[in-house]
């Protein structure tokens, strides 16, 4: 059971901040860090820290090397500290790697060509080893079974980027798990111990992000999370398009939350699927209303919700107050990852609506334009039961004595 709740701390365009406002990234994270606190948060997922060809991040070069676009090192280890006690999830690329002047000459670690998978699309020398997941054309897939790739990748996680004194993470969210095995994620979460897990398998079959989770640790428990990103595609289609009935297969949630809340990270939106993005991946997801509908639903719902920056810190203090105000309804009734959640109606056309029970009381919630309310004699008088409400969406609790 996880009371978690993630900031995404970052956007696509962050890193280009510098140039339009001449202040870092990890500066502004460090100005807004009490406000991120009184949000409610309990993690924060930092972008990529390491030198990166790619100004995003996600092309790593040299991985212990913790200056980028998104500041100095000495930034990012400012922004870690003022958001004590949060914890501070590095986003970390571990897929791919591109050389500092070529292909493949890696340096800072330092690994030889070998540490190429056998059949990635480079000409040089590679390992004898297949990849042990999807290929990626534009760097260089690792081999995880060689021990000189996995043991300086452990030695990054740890001295560089767990250590305090030059970053201090406390957790990983894996980039591109598709592109490597189950198994090599166990391996660094083993030999790391991070507080927090959370994989990026972006797929819209919900059994195969479980059969990945499944993959990655032979103890339940350990297993890490993923991103629910079948959830959110059901949401997009429920919340633009009226499609409420997508929100209940069979008697349950679709996607992971409804296969497996307590390892399911819930969003509505992120860096790749942002509108800036232009539909690259995934159609954005709609704004202004509909956008509170749908972390009305993830925030009073099982699973572990994940809130993009954009959508509390950049859209203005009417979305930032509303989202805190779920922030707040969801801790004071005690709503965690496994919480049960009984599914009420799903009508296509007008709305969804929900119970749900935490540890210290039950949460209703109707999204749509129908018209519902709940009902039993614990919801009387109604109108005292209301906690929040907006166009489309309203959240009810039956427990008079919590003060949110």
């Amino acid at each position: 059971m996880s009371q978690d709740i993630l900031l995404q701390g970052f956007h696509w365009l962050s890193w280009s901040v510098k140039r339009t406002a001449g202040v870092s990234w990890y500066s502004i994270l460090r100005q807004n860090a009490q406000r991120i606190k009184d949000s409610g948060f309990t993690h924060v997922w930092f972008p990529p820290a390491s030198d990166s060809l790619a100004s995003e991040g996600y092309l790593p070069r040299e991985l212990n090397k913790l200056d980028s676009q998104y500041g100095s090192e000495l930034e990012l280890r400012d922004a870690i500290q003022s958001l004590s006690p949060l914890n501070i999830i590095a986003d970390i690329i571990v897929n791919h790697r591109v050389g500092r002047l070529a292909e493949a000459d890696f340096v800072n670690p330092s690994f030889g060509e070998f540490g190429v998978a056998a059949d990635d699309e480079y000409s040089g020398p590679k390992s004898f080893n297949l990849d042990s997941g999807e290929g990626y054309a534009p760097a260089r897939d690792l081999d995880h079974r060689n021990p000189e790739v996995s043991n300086a990748i452990i030695t990054w996680m740890n001295d560089v980027l767990k250590n305090p004194a030059r970053a201090g993470f406390s957790g990983w969210r894996y980039d591109l798990v598709k592109g490597f095995a189950g198994w090599a994620v166990e391996l660094y979460n083993r030999r790391t111990s991070p507080v927090f897990s959370v994989g990026e398998y972006f797929d819209g079959d919900p059994q195969s992000i479980v059969n990945w989770i499944d993959s990655t640790h032979p103890e339940p428990a350990f297993r890490s999370t993923a991103f629910d990103f079948p959830l959110r595609f059901a949401l997009y289609d429920a919340i633009e398009r009226r499609r409420y009935n997508y929100l209940k297969y069979f008697d349950r949630a679709p996607g992971v939350l409804g296969l497996w809340s307590d390892k399911a990270v819930t969003f509505i939106e992120n860096h790749d699927t942002e509108e800036i993005r232009g539909n690259e991946y995934a159609t954005a997801f709609p704004g202004s209303s509909k956008t509170l509908q749908g972390y009305a639903y993830i925030l009073t719902h099982p699973g572990i919700p994940c809130v993009f920056w954009r959508d509390i810190y950049d859209a203005g203090i009417f979305y930032e107050t509303q989202i805190k105000r779920l922030i707040a309804i969801r801790k004071a009734y005690g709503i965690s990852s496994n919480s049960r959640l009984f599914i009420d109606s799903a009508v296509e056309g007008l709305f969804y609506s929900a119970y749900i029970r935490g540890d210290k009381g039950e949460l209703a919630v109707k999204i749509g334009p129908g018209s519902w309310s709940p009902s039993g004699s614990q919801w009387n008088p109604l109108q005292d039961r209301l906690l929040i409400s907006g166009q489309d969406f309203a959240v009810w609790g039956d427990n008079r004595f919590i003060t949110i």
